[in-house]
């Protein structure tokens, strides 16, 4: 990659999370002068090896008068905002995630209007389009069903359209199914490795739901490249391999790599109320523009994720 981050401020929210961690870490390796918000008191484990080299900003993005404190001391050239509720399925207030997703959203936007920043990233979701039968495109009809697709489904709208009219370049990236090291021991991979890894047992569903799951690096990748190409204002990017496949295909994959003894228990696990069966993304846009492919593989992707979580299980105890 050029060195399109050399000494610019990035300022990255929600950096503590498992896909803001990467983007840290990924933007200290760009040269860049790296801005974290975090919220007072948050837990920072993911990132405390790279505090040295980041300047941290203790805020809610909720809070308009200390986020624009942060915006006028920082004037970031770029922000990445990933700070976000409700990424957690068991995170269901209404209230906090419309004030999280749209309000604290709108309160960096409307912060950097004075300031000027060269291009706001927004870190979409998948779930602003819904259950969808059909493959996705960018553009198709957004039909959320629950708090965290709605709430990011406006702030998409919302930023585009405040960007829009004060000349801020911004791009919205969809990601689909994301796994990797760090994340969060709820999740599909992290609970399937660390149970093999404990000996207990793998209660899942019944794993028919179908996913495009794609290794963190790649996703960081096509940030990146949204963010340096100047060519790209106004685009909104689904992000993922372009490929689905039923999630017990992944669990065989987990259990084949890691040799595991005990079979998986499907279907010990009810499906969710409203489960996404088929989200099936177009990538070709992504491809097209900012010429993003995933180089990791899925096997070294998951070979990189499990022996991390070999080296690190004791984080999770």
């Amino acid at each position: 990659m050029g060195g399109a981050f050399t000494n610019k401020k990035v300022l990255i929210t929600g950096a503590n999370g498992f896909i803001g961690s990467h983007l840290v870490r990924r933007m200290i390796s760009e040269n860049a002068e790296v801005h974290i918000i975090v919220r007072e008191g948050s837990d920072v484990w993911r990132i405390e090896d790279l505090i040295k080299d980041i300047i941290i900003y203790r805020a809610d993005t909720r809070d308009s008068k200390k986020i624009n404190i942060c915006i006028n001391k920082v004037k970031p050239d770029y922000v990445f905002n990933m700070a976000a509720y409700g990424v957690d399925s068991r995170q269901k207030d209404y209230f906090i995630a419309a004030n999280t997703n749209i309000i604290g959203t709108m309160n960096i936007l409307n912060s950097l209007i004075s300031v000027g920043c060269k291009k706001f990233l927004n870190i979409g979701t998948c779930m602003e389009y819904g259950d969808k039968k059909e493959v996705i495109k960018e553009d198709c009809h957004l039909e959320p069903f629950n708090i965290y697709g709605s709430t990011k489904a406006a702030a998409t709208m919302l930023s585009h359209q405040i960007a829009g009219e004060n000349d801020i370049d911004i791009v919205t990236l969809r990601a689909f199914g994301v796994f990797g090291e760090n994340e969060g021991s709820h999740k599909f991979f992290p609970h399937i490795i660390l149970s093999i890894l404990n000996n207990a047992d793998v209660n899942l569903t019944g794993c028919e739901q179908y996913r495009d799951y794609c290794y963190i690096e790649n996703i960081i990748d096509g940030f990146v490249l949204a963010a340096e190409n100047d060519a790209i204002k106004n685009e909104i990017f689904n992000i993922g391999t372009g490929r689905i496949h039923p999630l017990k295909y992944y669990v065989d994959k987990v259990c084949a790599k890691m040799k595991a003894i005990k079979k998986p228990n499907y279907g010990v696990i009810p499906y969710r109320t409203g489960e996404v069966w088929k989200p099936h993304p177009d990538i070709s846009k992504i491809e097209k523009l900012l010429k993003w492919t995933p180089k990791i593989a899925f096997e070294e992707g998951l070979d990189r994720t499990i022996q991390w979580y070999e080296r690190n299980k004791h984080k999770y105890k």
